[in-house]
């Protein structure tokens, strides 16, 4: 996978200082962006997210949205100066899959991101069941907790964990749940992860939109601090998804055991 992102060291700031009417001191708030996405030059969907791992927003939004199959369907992305702009090249057979809009956009996750395309194989495949132990999800909830900087400072942003077992791979923040999970699966394509051994720890609540983003990526165990809903868990069994979550008072409840 080719990457060029010529925004890199040039995104606005990730939060912005505004004063409120009752304030003398200014305050931390999330900087929002928006970036339109074409693949094989044809436009794809429209996303708005905090400004920064726009190639890992890229690479993630088309596995978890089932626009691909596997990372190696990605042969390059390209990001403009301004991050405003981002190119991805899959390859052609698997763009030969893909329905064209009619020049309607779909809603697709949060903060009004859009979708131009659609996969015409919607079918996905049950993940396969992955070992996890109760502790590695404890620990790494523990490490949320200690370690949200962004949402430290403007208390408006969720974030993400992939981990294998207890130690964490990677994490990211953004003002979308979708986009802090997505950016996390980009990274692990760009990186070649096996995302068959890793675990995804989410800030956010699980209804079937992040569950299926989950089993598009094939991430066996999804964890988080909130509940999932009813069709999250019903997709959870269907697809053989862990689904779990661990609340910060201590409260452990697993929706779905994939191993059973």
């Amino acid at each position: 996978m080719h990457i060029v992102d010529d925004s890199r060291g040039q995104y606005p700031d990730r939060s912005v200082r505004v004063f409120s009417e009752n304030a003398a001191v200014p305050f931390s708030v999330a900087a929002e962006h928006w970036m339109d996405i074409f693949v094989n030059e044809r436009p794809a969907m429209r996303v708005v997210c905090t400004p920064e791992h726009l190639d890992e927003l890229v690479a993630g939004r088309l596995l978890t949205e089932g626009l691909i199959r596997h990372p190696e369907d990605i042969e390059a992305i390209s990001i403009c100066e301004q991050g405003l702009c981002a190119r991805a090249t899959i390859r052609e057979e698997t763009m030969e899959q893909m329905l064209l809009s009619d020049g309607t956009t779909a809603e697709t996750c949060c903060a009004e991101n859009r979708t131009m395309l659609r996969n015409r194989l919607q079918e996905t495949s049950p993940v396969k069941p992955l070992a996890w132990r109760k502790e590695w999800l404890l620990r790494i909830a523990e490490r949320m907790r200690q370690e949200e900087p962004l949402y430290a400072e403007t208390h408006a942003v969720h974030g993400c964990y992939l981990a294998m077992e207890d130690r964490v791979l990677c994490c990211r923040e953004d003002i979308g749940r979708h986009n802090a999970m997505d950016k996390v699966i980009g990274w692990a394509c760009i990186q070649g992860t096996d995302l068959s051994q890793c675990l995804l720890f989410t800030t956010g609540r699980m209804p079937s939109d992040m569950v299926s983003k989950a089993i598009n990526s094939g991430v066996p165990v999804l964890a988080s601090k909130t509940y999932p809903s009813d069709l999250g868990i019903r997709l959870a069994k269907q697809a053989r998804l862990t689904l779990i979550t661990v609340r910060p008072s201590g409260e452990w409840i697993v929706w779905n055991d994939g191993r059973k």
